[in-house]
């Protein structure tokens, strides 16, 4: 199983301080699910530029420093074209123009649910690159679960512990 874990999620991983406390719990069995091979985690360069944005220097530098634990998306840009520039002594210089939205009509339609622009770009990537869940503890994903489920059916949006409950589950019915 392909699981996309929100900003909120990515980031609280590093700095293990996901609340409720429960909720961190959770996401601890995920991670081992992950290390067993159970299922793939990633999230997006989305994450990295949200952490960027974190004013507490400590934080900041504790964020970047752990870029390698949580894999990235593959399909998180597209090139849609090559601006060139022919030079006077017949250099050519190709620039390409490159777009971080991967797939517009979702992007479009998650943003008229309501969501920012960023969380817009977070559950596209995580539809784009076939993700089955999508980790999170924002509210704007909960509240607005169903509306997005029903856009990409095969992307359920859930929280750590819904998702540790579910992989038990599996997990007990696979030993039984």
């Amino acid at each position: 199983m392909r699981v996309y874990y929100d900003n909120v999620i990515a980031s609280g991983l590093i700095t293990e301080d996901v609340t409720p406390e429960a909720e961190m719990a959770a996401l601890r069995e995920i991670e081992e699910a992950h290390r067993a091979g159970t299922i793939k985690r990633v999230t997006s360069r989305e994450s990295w530029r949200e952490q960027e944005r974190t004013r507490d220097v400590a934080r900041r530098s504790r964020l970047e420093a752990a870029r390698d634990l949580v894999s990235v998306v593959q399909a998180d840009h597209r090139v849609i074209g090559f601006d060139n520039i022919d030079g006077p002594f017949g250099t050519v210089s190709a620039n390409p123009i490159v777009s971080d939205i991967v797939d517009e009509a979702i992007f479009a339609d998650v943003m008229k649910l309501g969501l920012r622009s960023a969380d817009a770009r977070h559950f596209m990537y995580a539809a784009a690159n076939n993700c089955q869940r999508f980790v999170t503890l924002d509210p704007d994903f909960l509240d607005r679960r169903a509306l997005l489920e029903a856009r990409c059916p095969s992307l359920r949006v859930v929280r750590p512990s819904e998702l540790a409950a579910e992989l038990r589950r599996s997990k007990n019915q696979g030993a039984g």
